[in-house]
């Protein structure tokens, strides 16, 4: 149980203390948001490290029948395709864990902006160190806020705060991020625990100074709820709380697993608020005491004071039912396909619920038992005897045979993943230079797919026409996985994104920049390294849209496994100036049905993905005049220094089962002869090894 304050510090508390008060709920609450945060990279990179294959579905959709790609997904655990089923189970384990932090992440977000913080996701990744990740390391010993290793006992001051593959010792390093208060104070040295478990209010802080150590994230969120607790007098005799006079009734408020949507058709946590806004004061704090609680029961087993619970003999417990999802309700809203399109139990459903009744410590005292028996491979332990790791077969299923889409062989996508990593000279010698080139692209389009959500997340909770990047978080899983399937080294987050050059004009893919003096000098390979991005929301500029998730031009939120059917905003202009990048100001949106990839006329109206899979296919859908698998899109062509839009005559007409590059390439074509119709047409390059290698979108 969280150390709680002497309730004598909180009663009848000196007003003029009020402001440091107020000043301290604010860093308690931006050091949650980034605690949160900070775990998710750790998770998701151990998470990916774990070799298996997984399908690509959808509902009725036969596009990938019989394909496998690189990389595991939620599971039965039974081995599918010759997985190892303790590799699939903990993959189930630590995807469960991923999803609740994300789950804490908005929790610790709306507490935030009840209280008048407007939470920052870039503390940890800053935009001015180009959005690299300097908080890991092999050098590293703090856990932000919470724990600094060098304080500890051995063999726990050996533990190194990194990202890495999921091996026995880097599984230390989870268990101490959600260890309870019991444990670790007795990992802490005797002479160094004075730095650790404050209790509210902090004696001698001052605002603008850093916060005390609290030993656990549980403590954080204890102290956290005392300061809320705080009472004062004033000389009428009139008493209030601190939390009453930082309230915030009409806070924006967001929510990604309550939400209730025709594909989302019920909340995931049915006893469990996610939100607070517009109650009483007392019914708001009752309220943040459930979702403070929620986020503690999880994580280490224990929630804050006033929360009763039976314990176990080993003082963990499961959690309670009011924190964990609903079964029905996660079948209903993450159903599973085959590979043929037809309905398949809820694999996502099963990673959650039947690991939900363990708080995240639990789990990763489970994952350790697997990792002690050697049972489980990672991706660097995966065929290290052999240069060329992949073949045909593994990424051949039952059915390959049967797929009617003209896709890049099985044979073509193992030997660009054989190319990529292991890149030869034109007299056949290793080329080094090439290999730490791939190697350096990969990292950096891993830390551009996180990059890209982070800094949607710092508009999401200030601005409520921002629409959550949920496909950018799943797609940031294939880039992830695909450095450590290819190279078996881990995308080294610490590499940053290359930094942009105000005024310019990127590219999203392979050979298309609309740069009136240099498509002749296009990347052969990939787009913009300044631009790398894994899904609509994510992309910032024009001409940024990428693996061609379609939608109506004028639509900004998030995108869906299928295309979206134009029908609000034909006809009309829309003012995008809330989510426009910088270099354009507002942009009104022409008439048109859809938005073309790599043609997207500014901020999150594109396609996603940078680079195109040269496997993704456009599905089935309905147009807007309800006629089925055909669509047009829009062309757009960006003139002059400042890149203003101009609307072009024409369009790309496309249809289901389409390969999205080729729209995409069509649409550059005709973007090029609008400007000299006389000009040589351009050849479509066929693809490079890292847009065969990627897997579609999902």
């Amino acid at each position: 149980m969280a150390i709680q304050a002497n309730r004598s510090d909180l009663l009848d508390r000196d007003p003029s203390y009020f402001e440091t008060d107020k000043a301290a709920v604010e860093a308690i609450i931006q050091a949650a948001v980034n605690v949160e945060l900070f775990t998710i990279p750790l998770y998701m990179v151990s998470l990916y490290s774990i070799q298996g294959v997984h399908q690509v579905t959808g509902n009725k959709s036969d596009l990938y029948q019989g394909r496998l790609w690189p990389g595991l997904a939620p599971s039965f655990g039974k081995g599918a395709w010759g997985n190892i089923p303790e590799n699939e189970k903990a993959f189930n384990t630590i995807f469960s864990v991923f999803v609740e932090e994300m789950l804490h992440l908005q929790l610790a977000s709306n507490l935030a902006t009840i209280v008048g913080v407007t939470p920052q996701f870039t503390m940890l990744s800053p935009e001015a160190d180009n959005y690299a990740w300097q908080c890991y390391g092999p050098e590293k010993t703090l856990i932000p806020y919470i724990l600094d290793f060098k304080d500890c006992y051995e063999p726990y001051s050996n533990i190194r705060v990194k990202i890495d593959a999921l091996t026995l010792e880097h599984n230390e390093l989870f268990l101490a991020i959600e260890e309870p208060e019991e444990i670790a104070d007795k990992r802490i040295r005797k002479e160094e625990r004075h730095k650790y478990f404050p209790t509210a209010p902090f004696q001698d802080w001052t605002p603008g100074t850093p916060l005390p150590l609290f030993g656990t994230i549980g403590q954080m969120y204890q102290c956290l709820w005392d300061y809320l607790d705080i009472t004062y007098q004033d000389q009428d005799g009139n008493v209030s709380t601190l939390w009453e006079k930082m309230y915030i009734p009409s806070a924006l408020q967001r929510d990604l697993f309550n939400a209730v949507s025709i594909s989302h058709p019920y909340r995931e946590y049915q006893d469990m608020p996610t939100e607070v806004e517009g109650w009483l004061p007392e019914k708001a704090k009752d309220l943040v005491f459930k979702l403070i609680s929620a986020i503690t029961d999880q994580g280490e087993g224990n929630g804050i004071k006033r929360v009763l619970r039976a314990t176990n003999s080993k003082m963990l417990t499961a959690v309670q039912t009011q924190y964990q999802a609903s079964d029905v309700a996660l079948k209903a809203d993450y159903p599973s396909y085959t590979d043929a399109g037809e309905p398949a139990p809820s694999t996502h459903a099963f990673a959650r619920y039947n690991n939900g009744k363990q708080d995240h410590y639990e789990r990763f005292q489970e994952i350790a038992k697997d990792l002690e028996s050697g049972k489980i491979v990672t991706w660097n332990n995966w065929r290290t005897d052999q240069q060329d790791r992949w073949t045909a077969e593994d990424l051949k299923g039952p059915g390959y045979d049967q797929n009617k889409y003209n896709l890049p062989s099985a044979e073509k996508v193992a030997a660009a993943l054989n190319r990529l990593a292991n890149p030869t000279n034109p007299d056949g010698t290793p080329d080094l230079e090439k290999q730490a080139a791939n190697y350096k692209q990969f990292c950096q389009i891993a830390t551009g797919a996180i990059a890209g959500i982070t800094s949607v997340l710092n508009d999401y909770w200030k601005n409520s026409t921002v629409g959550f990047p949920y496909p950018s978080m799943g797609g940031s899983g294939d880039r992830l996985m695909m450095c450590w399937a290819v190279f078996g080294k881990l995308p080294d987050l610490s590499v940053g994104v290359q930094p942009r050059v105000p005024g310019t004009l990127y590219h999203a893919c392979q050979g298309m920049d609309l740069n009136a003096d240099s498509p002749d000098s296009a990347d052969a390979t990939c787009g913009s390294p300044e631009v790398y991005h894994n899904c609509r929301g994510s992309n910032s500029c024009k001409a940024e849209g990428g693996c061609g998730f379609v939608q109506e031009v004028g639509q900004s939120k998030t995108c869906s496994t299928s295309v979206k059917s134009a029908q609000a905003g034909l006809g009309k202009f829309h003012d995008c100036s809330a989510t426009s990048h910088s270099l354009e100001g507002g942009c009104g949106l022409p008439p048109a049905a859809y938005s073309a990839p790599a043609d997207n006329l500014c901020k999150s109206f594109g396609g996603c993905a940078v680079p195109i899979s040269a496997s993704q296919i456009y599905p089935e859908f309905v147009n807007t005049g309800g006629q089925k698998d055909v669509g047009a899109m829009e062309l757009n062509d960006f003139v002059g220094p400042d890149h203003s839009t101009q609307k072009l005559p024409g369009q790309v007409i496309f249809q289901a089962g389409d390969f999205v590059y080729d729209i995409a390439w069509e649409a550059y074509k005709k973007v090029l002869a609008s400007r000299d119709s006389e000009a040589p047409e351009p050849v479509q390059p066929q693809p490079s090894d890292i847009r065969l290698a990627f897997p579609p979108s999902t």
